[in-house]
């Protein structure tokens, strides 16, 4: 056997009892997000459940279809819903018909533990008018377990306090933890309580369903 073919032997057997001696690659742990840069095509399945009005859970798709500077144009596939609108940081401006001026503000970018920010915003839907107030803190980074799989995500904890226009009025809180998962640059789950002040109080979750990143 030619010197070169054992010297390329011998440097093969060195590395792979290298590589068969150092411990296993050791996950970064999750500190920072910042604000998810979308392209176009990519798509999220989410199931939306109500538990008090189970007639209205349903599965719905989200698709990337245009991203005009600062904003993101989704597609929504349910048969239900109109397309929506998200900001650059993943906020919605527009869905189900109605609007959040300037946006909903749950997420506020970069986001790490211990950050917090209080935000207020309107939320029109036909006649229908609600000045909101938000306070959210993000508590904690966990693993969870959805249908599209495992995934490290900022835990935020959210409390707004709603209060409606005269000609239909009522007032009340919405309580909901959200899971903000960057490797797909959305809410993974989120479990969400609205509580008025008159009438029952309605309790839903959201989780992902299925990823699929844009093509390349």
């Amino acid at each position: 056997m030619p010197l070169s073919t054992l010297a390329a032997s011998a440097v093969v057997a060195a590395s792979a009892a290298l590589s068969a001696s150092l411990p296993a690659p050791v996950p970064v742990p999750l500190t920072e997000a910042q604000a998810p840069t979308f392209v176009v095509g990519e798509e999220w399945e989410f199931a939306f459940t109500n538990v008090l009005e189970p007639a209205k859970s349903h599965n719905y798709k989200q698709k990337v279809i245009t991203v005009p500077a600062g904003k993101v144009g989704l597609e929504v596939d349910d048969g239900r819903s109109a397309p929506a609108t998200l900001d650059a940081s993943a906020n919605l401006t527009n869905s189900s018909g109605g609007s959040y001026e300037p946006s909903d503000q749950r997420l506020q970018f970069p986001l790490a533990v211990g950050k917090s920010w209080s935000t207020s915003y309107v939320y029109k839907f036909g006649a229908w008018v609600a000045h909101c107030d938000r306070t959210t803190k993000v508590v904690s980074v966990e693993r969870i377990q959805t249908p599209a799989g495992s995934f490290d995500a900022f835990k935020i904890e959210q409390v707004t306090s709603w209060s409606g226009n005269d000609q239909y009025g009522g007032h009340g809180t919405t309580r909901e933890t959200d899971w903000y998962a960057p490797t797909v640059g959305r809410i993974a789950k989120m479990d969400f309580q609205d509580i008025p002040v008159k009438g029952p109080a309605t309790t839903t979750h959201v989780e992902l369903l299925r990823y699929v990143p844009a093509p390349h």
